[in-house]
Formats: structure tokens, C-alpha cells, sequence
């Protein structure tokens, strides 16, 4: 288990440590915020932490004054684990903090017994059989390929301008990426679609000699891909659960979840998927127990 960490020195020099167990945490004055400041340090919500797969992700939510990362004004940016944040005269030092070992020494590594392995590699086979068996289909036994990359294999993005031109397309550039990883939570491809955009961003503001605002996008990328490349697998890992329990309701919306996630795509993954969907259309009226 994970948790965030807030190491929190005030004006008047006295320090705090706040543990908390949750996934987003707002910082303000405000009363409902999991870190209360005082009311003449922020605004009621000054600041949102995000803890995801690939770390914690800090937003922005007021400007007066405008939050800080290390000394620097920004608006979004990953978390390093040596970064200070600083709202108004409040310093804040956040940390991921894994809780999960146990307390008094290092943990054993667990190794799998060979039956348990038999077991997993049984059930995955059952699962197979379970979503592709079709009565009324002649392909049994279809297994799925391996699970297609959300981007493809090549190069980061190179800015095609230089100097003021490209400082300019970074920021036009970066807008655009902002909106898309804003509607992500509804609309999964516009998170897919942010991270070259971001890529390219940090491209051109290296090109336009601004090697602070290049950092900022470059790790943005760099988190939003890791993010989403976890909840991709985890999503696949669903399927073949709900395909296990032959629960092909679920198992369908799995399925469209992960077309959502390679739309556009043209690849052997997606034509199973795709297969997928018409055979579960078929399957799911009749999955009462």
C-alpha cells in the first residue's frame, strides 16, 4: 500500500508530518481539505495531489499567489521525490511513501510453488476457451494476440521550428495537450492522444532555449504515458477475470474500453477485440445464472 507523505514547515518555523491514505488530497484553507493551512497562507483549495501509478502529480487550483515547485511557478507537474512545494510562505516537502512491508526487518521474497503456476496457467486457458467459444462459430479456441502498444515504437517528436517560432508552437502545442489530458476521465484516446503532444511541446521549448518549461512537459509526458500504460494492462487483466467467472456482460465492456483505448489503431490486438465484441454481443442476453 501506498500512501503520501507531507512534510510541512509554516511561517513561524514550527514542521508537521501528514500521513494520508487516498488517491487525491486537496491542500487550502478551506475545511474539507485533507492539508489545512492557514487561511492567510492559501485559498480554500490552493492545491490538488494526484497519486498514481508512475508517482504523484500536483495541480494548480488558485494563483493568488500562484503555487510553487522548487522555487518555480507552475500550474502542473510530477512530483520529484526531492521537490519542494511552496504556497504563499508554507514550504511542503510530498513524498510517495510504500507502507506495505512489514515493520522490523526486510520482507522474504514469496516464490510461487510449481502447482499454484499449473493452476494460473489452467485458469488462463479456461478463460480463453470461456470468451471465444462461440456455439454457432466455427474459429473455437481463438486466443488473443499480444496486447498492441498505445504508441508506436519511434523517436520522441522533433520541433520543426526554432527560436521565438518555436516557443510559440510549444505553448500552442501544450495548450492542446492540457485540454486533451483534462478529458481523459471521459474519453480515454484524448489521454493517449495528449502524450505526443506533450513530447513534441518539450521538443520545441528545447529548440526555443527555455529549458525549464521543457523539463515540465517532457516529465508531464513521461507520467501520463507510465499512467496510462498501467490502467491499459490492468484493464486487459479485467477481461480475462470477468471471461474467467463468465460474466459476459462485463467481459464486453472491457472489451469496448479497450477499443476506446486503441481507436485508430490498425493491428492484429484490435481486429481481436473487435471479434470480441461481436462474439460477447452475442453471449450476454444468455449469461443469467
Amino acid at each position: 500500500m501506498r500512501i503520501l507523505r507531507f512534510q510541512i514547515r509554516y511561517l513561524s518555523g514550527q514542521t508537521e508530518v501528514i500521513n494520508v491514505e487516498a488517491e487525491r488530497v486537496l491542500i487550502g484553507a478551506g475545511a474539507h481539505c485533507e492539508i489545512r493551512l492557514p487561511i492567510d497562507q492559501a485559498r480554500v483549495e490552493h492545491l490538488r495531489i494526484d497519486l498514481g501509478p508512475a508517482g504523484a502529480f500536483a495541480t494548480a487550483l488558485a494563483f493568488d499567489p500562484p503555487p510553487t515547485l522548487n522555487g518555480v511557478p507552475f500550474t502542473q507537474s510530477p512530483l520529484p521525490p526531492d521537490g519542494v512545494v511552496g504556497i504563499n510562505q508554507t514550504q511542503i516537502q510530498i513524498q510517495v511513501v510504500d507502507v506495505g512491508g512489514q515493520a522490523g526487518g526486510p520482507q522474504k521474497e514469496k516464490k510461487s510453488s510449481p502447482i499454484t503456476l499449473i493452476a494460473m496457467a489452467v485458469v488462463l486457458i479456461g478463460a480463453a476457451f470461456f470468451l471465444f467459444s462461440d456455439d454457432a462459430a466455427p474459429d473455437r479456441g481463438l486466443s488473443a494476440p499480444k496486447q498492441a502498444a498505445l504508441w508506436p515504437e519511434a523517436p520522441s517528436p522533433t520541433c520543426p521550428q526554432a527560436g521565438t517560432e518555436a516557443r510559440a508552437l510549444a505553448w500552442q502545442r501544450l495548450g492542446i495537450a492540457n485540454a486533451k489530458r483534462e478529458r481523459r476521465p471521459f474519453y480515454v484516446q484524448e489521454g493517449v492522444a495528449a502524450v505526443p503532444l506533450f513530447e513534441l511541446a518539450a521538443s520545441c521549448f528545447k529548440a526555443g532555449a527555455d529549458a525549464g518549461n521543457a523539463r515540465a512537459a517532457e516529465a508531464t509526458a513521461n507520467y501520463l504515458r507510465a499512467d496510462l500504460n498501467q490502467d491499459y494492462r490492468k484493464q486487459h487483466v479485467r477481461l480475462e477475470y470477468h471471461a474467467r467467472i463468465e460474466d459476459w456482460t462485463a467481459a464486453r465492456n472491457d472489451v469496448r474500453i479497450l477499443l476506446y483505448y486503441t481507436e485508430g489503431q490498425e493491428s492484429e490486438y484490435r481486429t481481436w477485440l473487435r471479434e470480441a465484441d461481436r462474439k460477447l454481443q452475442l453471449k450476454a442476453p444468455r449469461a443469467t445464472k
